[in-house]
């Protein structure tokens, strides 16, 4: 009972010191009695909690702020620029990774590409000579608060294993144990389509959002799916596939990597295009704007099937946000992205209209997202 009791109070008061964590991060500067009005915990478990965060360097406290009577409240703020995060895309053809502070700003970037043959243990050489380059450029490693990979494909976050990447050529890879036992650093890995929405959801263009779904048609087509500010994963953590919905029939459907066929990343993304139409997405809009008999046939099939699943997805989880991104949304015009805009609104009901579509203009860095994951989890708030 008392071991019981004890363990319960450790985790009160690491939920309690991540809220207030997190809130500096987000709403920064903030002082002490404004942090004990936003989370309801009395001032001097505040003042316990501010003290043992400045204690460990993660906070400053910045000049009182006048306000005419009694003692000046003092600014607290995260010491994001001495904080940093190692973010490591691990893509088909390259290995980029980018040393950034918690600032989000880019320190040092190195790339290594990979060798034709898909090699577990050659890609994952490459990869530890990326973050060892990086390290070269960390001021001090204990400001260095862990590593974060971006795996297109199937991951699981939780034990850190890439469950099945296609492009890789990878099934039950245990890549955070691997780097974890070398570097001594936690690691965090993710799909890099969640990886992109739990970014955004921090404090990027999803931060006002509660319930919000992420869409990146690039090489595959991927997605995500925030419920109540927590990424769902699903019973086998392929929740957010939209890739593999089925969205083209009969002679359109085409055979797909995961062993089906008519799934919407067999047209609707980089490799569907060139594996279908033998041309890249940049000589496809190019055949667009001039009216090619081949491209108008293909932009019709596409965008009706991507409104369809779309809105199909919107009906059913009924989020405040929408995000669009990915190397195919960035050569799509605006009369495409208006046309596939009003689509989705007129085939949603109009309890859903409410809902925000948001487009980035152009795809993240996926290594620059990764540092992203390890501040997310930095300040992540455990569950009670």
């Amino acid at each position: 009972m008392i071991l019981n009791q004890s363990t319960s109070n450790k985790w009160l008061k690491s939920i309690n010191q991540q809220t207030v964590l997190r809130l500096i991060y987000s709403e920064g500067p903030i002082s002490r009695v404004q942090l004990a009005d936003k989370t309801g915990l009395t001032q001097q478990t505040i003042t316990n909690i501010v003290n043992r965060l400045l204690q460990e360097d993660i906070l400053q406290e910045n000049v009182p702020l006048e306000n005419g009577v009694g003692r000046k409240p003092v600014p607290l703020e995260v010491k994001s620029g001495s904080l940093y995060a190692i973010g490591i895309e691990v893509a088909v053809k390259y290995v980029r990774g980018t040393l950034v502070d918690f600032q989000k700003k880019p320190h040092a970037e190195s790339v290594e590409m990979l060798p034709l043959t898909r090699d577990e243990g050659l890609t994952v050489q490459c990869i530890k000579k990326v973050i060892n380059e990086l390290l070269s450029y960390v001021p001090n490693m204990s400001q260095l608060k862990g590593i974060g990979c971006s795996i297109q494909g199937l991951v699981d976050s939780s034990t850190g294993i890439v469950l099945h990447s296609p492009g890789l050529q990878w099934i039950q890879v245990p890549l955070a144990e691997k780097l974890e036992g070398h570097y001594n650093l936690p690691v965090y890995l993710e799909n890099d389509a969640n990886l992109l929405a739990v970014v955004e959801n921090l404090n990027g263009s999803l931060a006002a959002s509660t319930h919000s779904l992420t869409f990146k048609f690039d090489h595959g087509v991927g997605g995500a799916h925030i419920m109540n500010n927590k990424l769902n994963t699903g019973a086998n953590h392929v929740a957010g596939e939209l890739g593999h919905i089925k969205a083209f029939y009969g002679d359109e459907a085409k055979p797909c990597h995961c062993g089906s066929s008519g799934c919407l990343t067999t047209l609707a993304s980089y490799s569907g295009i060139k594996r279908n139409l033998g041309c890249s997405v940049e000589e496809l809009m190019l055949r667009l704007q001039n009216n090619d008999p081949l491209a108008v046939e293909w932009s019709e099939k596409v965008e009706m099937a991507l409104s369809m699943t779309v809105s199909n997805v919107i009906t059913f989880l009924n989020p405040d946000h929408v995000l669009f991104t990915g190397k195919l949304i960035d050569q799509l015009g605006t009369e495409i992205r208006a046309r596939l805009r009003q689509r989705i609104m007129e085939n949603i009901p109009e309890t859903c209209r409410g809902v925000k579509l948001v487009v980035l203009e152009q795809t993240p860095n996926d290594s620059i997202l990764a540092a992203g994951l390890v501040m997310n989890q930095f300040f992540d708030v455990p569950s009670v």
